[in-house]
């Protein structure tokens, strides 16, 4: 039966049985005769005897290397290559299940009365510096096994680690094991949460390297541009056999860059309005003018699409500025579509002749008011063109007031080394694009990888524009493939996509993305820092709320915002850990005759109580590379891997994630790693 207080922090009182059972053992070996027994019992006697030494010896040293591992967290560095993961899951770190004992453990150690199990004396402060000084020395080797980590070592040194370890040492009093999540819970969806510089982008490695290996459809979006990232993606590529199939968006790097038009491509050409009007302000009035800046861009678009030319920023940019021009070509194609005679004669005689063009058409083009009289005469009946003529009789210095705030957008779109990224030579959206043209449809019927690099640091505007075009877009075809998927043609691969600081990123579109796209293969895995970002990002808790709601696994590595790290504690249950008090007291007698004066008693008693799993404070404790993550209703604590590898770069990739390197990231290309002291022993 196990005891109800497992004393994990008491001396290892083991260390006497241990002397004595080797001494009886020895002695029983040696000279049976001194116990009065013969020979063959007395080997019989000190087997028994080294054997319950040996066990003790284990005890002790377990409940040791448990107390020292409280403070010291071991490495943890991998070889991407010797990642393992049971057919069906996704290899998260190494950890264990979190249960009501390691609350208790936990609670433990915040204890006063274990506060200083571990203390280190004036003693060993001085060896330590010692150790330190002679480790600068010619002395340094032989000063390695005083550095290690080793039970034998009396003045272990004690590496910094930001954070509380304890919430990882709890679990290292039973071994470790791979924490994994099974495949069919990622189609639910993913959200990594934790502050800057604590291990997201490291964690989103080590799953985008499963992904290529297993052969998916892998998508990463990265704003703010880390060369490390880009570099583990095509060393991975390359040695799936998939290097062909590795595509670089990077909106900081043209050059190195394929194309691609954000609103290119869609299934309703209203899709291109809401892609472009989902970037304006929002708040307050805002949200009249926007739809207005809606509605001209989709009068646009649609003229566009009808005129057979390519819809682009530069094209939505040019008509913008000049809807006469774009509504004399589109009148003239719906006459002559639907066989008006003399059109053209029609329109230049209006033109030259004396007649004059009404007051409320001041500053417009007379061919444009030519056109639009010669429309209406001719009984044309087209629902753009009317769209078109309404805009065109809209007082012009009234209407740019209104849609003042699309222009500076499309500019910013179409100005720089982005506007030939983002209107390439332009195609019709259902032709094939070139191979140096980024199409998702594409990507996902060939089983691409794409690296999605936005400068966010440079340009946060352009790099939202675009980014939550892209998701548009993704979700767009996820439609797509979703009705696919009801008729019983469901892709062979899974989708997976790694949205970093997907906040900065995700508009409206990105709620029917997780609402319907898993049934279409998409696995997405979002990261961000706080839930005040979503909140932030969406203008409405309710929306942020429908985000939340859709993603099924939750990965939280250190969060400072409260609200934040609710998202993890409120959803799990109390347990019950238990105290041991202790009660002693004295009773007077009132009986002058009697030979007792008093009566003491001491007792101790085992009382429980009900806390949560972890509090909201532990999660701001974790050190870095660590994380609580809840698959599947479990919570599990786990540590992420650093991987070990050099990167595999052709000369042209190589010198792009160098100047990554010192553009976004200065000198630290490590974002977390382990202090760790010389001649480290694990």
């Amino acid at each position: 039966m196990s005891q109800p207080i497992e004393a994990l922090l008491r001396p290892p009182v083991e260390q006497g049985a241990i002397v004595t059972n080797v001494a009886v053992g020895l002695l029983s070996v040696t000279a049976p005769q001194i116990l009065l027994v013969s020979g063959g019992i007395g080997y019989a006697i000190g087997g028994l005897c080294f054997l319950r030494a040996g066990v003790l010896t284990y005890q002790a040293a377990k409940l040791l290397r448990y107390q020292r591992r409280l403070r010291v967290l071991p490495p943890y560095v991998i070889n991407p290559r010797k990642i393992r993961a049971q057919p069906g899951t996704l290899f998260l770190g190494q950890g264990f299940h979190w249960g009501a004992k390691h609350t208790q453990r936990f609670a433990d150690i915040q204890r006063t009365e274990f506060a200083g199990f571990d203390a280190r004396g004036p003693l060993y402060r001085l060896v330590r510096r010692a150790i330190d000084g002679l480790s600068g020395t010619p002395l340094r080797p032989l000063m390695a096994p005083f550095n290690s980590q080793w039970l034998i070592n009396p003045f272990p040194p004690r590496p910094y680690v930001e954070g509380s370890p304890e919430l990882h040492g709890v679990g290292l009093y039973e071994k470790e094991k791979p924490v994994a999540v099974q495949q069919s819970e990622r189609v639910a969806h993913t959200f990594v949460v934790g502050t800057t510089r604590v291990g997201k982008t490291r964690l989103l490695e080590v799953m985008a390297t499963q992904d290529i290996h297993n052969g998916e459809v892998v998508i990463v979006f990265d704003p703010k541009g880390d060369g490390d990232l880009l570099a583990r993606l095509y060393t991975e590529a390359k040695r799936a056999g998939r290097a062909s199939e590795f595509q670089v968006f990077h909106l900081g790097f043209p050059e190195q860059s394929v194309s691609y038009n954000p609103v290119g491509s869609f299934s309703r050409v209203t899709e291109v309005a809401s892609r472009i009007a989902g970037q304006l302000p929002n708040e307050g009035n805002s949200a009249a003018f926007r739809e207005f800046a809606w509605r001209y861009v989709n009068v646009i678009a649609k003229a566009l699409d009808e005129l057979g030319d390519p819809i682009n920023y530069q094209n939505l940019l040019a008509m913008g500025s000049n809807i006469d021009g774009l509504l004399i070509r589109y009148l003239t194609h719906v006459a002559e579509a639907q066989g008006l005679d003399q059109w053209s004669e029609q329109v230049a005689q209006l033109v030259e002749s004396e007649a004059r063009m009404p007051a409320q058409f001041k500053g417009r083009d007379r061919q444009a008011w030519a056109c639009v009289e010669i429309y209406r005469n001719g009984a044309l009946n087209d629902q753009t063109a009317m769209s078109l003529i309404k805009t065109f009789e809209h007082d012009k210095s009234h209407f740019d007031k209104l849609v003042a705030s699309l222009f500076p957008l499309l500019e910013k779109l179409t100005s720089g080394p982005a506007a030939r990224l983002l209107s390439p030579e332009s195609i019709r959206s259902d032709d094939d694009p070139p191979a140096d043209r980024l199409s998702w449809k594409r990507v996902i019927e060939r089983g691409g990888i794409v690296y999605v690099g936005l400068d966010a640091l440079s340009d946060p505007d352009v790099a939202s524009a675009v980014g939550n075009a892209m998701f548009a877009d993704l979700t767009s075809v996820a439609g797509s493939l979703y009705k696919d998927a009801q008729a019983g043609e469901r892709l062979k691969k899974n989708v997976c996509i790694h949205a970093d600081e997907f906040n900065e990123l995700a508009g409206r579109e990105f709620i029917p993305m997780l609402n319907k796209a898993g049934g279409a293969g998409f696995e997405v895995t979002v990261y961000t820092q706080t839930l005040s970002d979503i909140v932030a990002r969406f203008d409405s808790p309710a929306r942020a709320g429908q985000v939340i709601g859709n993603l099924g696994t939750l990965i939280m590595l250190r969060v400072k915002e409260q609200a934040t790290a609710e998202l993890l504690t409120s959803r799990l249950k109390d347990v019950e850990i238990n105290h041991m008090m202790l009660e002693s007291g004295s009773t007077d007698s009132s009986d002058p005759d009697s030979d007792v004066h008093f009566v003491s008693n001491t007792r101790q008693r085992i009382t429980s109580q009900r806390v949560p799993m972890i509090h909201t404070g532990d999660l701001d404790a974790l050190p870095k590379g660590h994380a609580f993550a809840l698959l599947a209703g479990q919570l599990y604590k786990l540590r992420l891997p650093l991987f070990d590898d050099d990167a595999e770069l052709p000369s042209g990739l190589e010198a792009m994630v160098e100047s990554m390197r010192r553009q976004y990231q200065g000198t630290n290309t490590e974002h977390w790693a382990y202090t760790q002291p010389l001649g480290w022993s694990a």
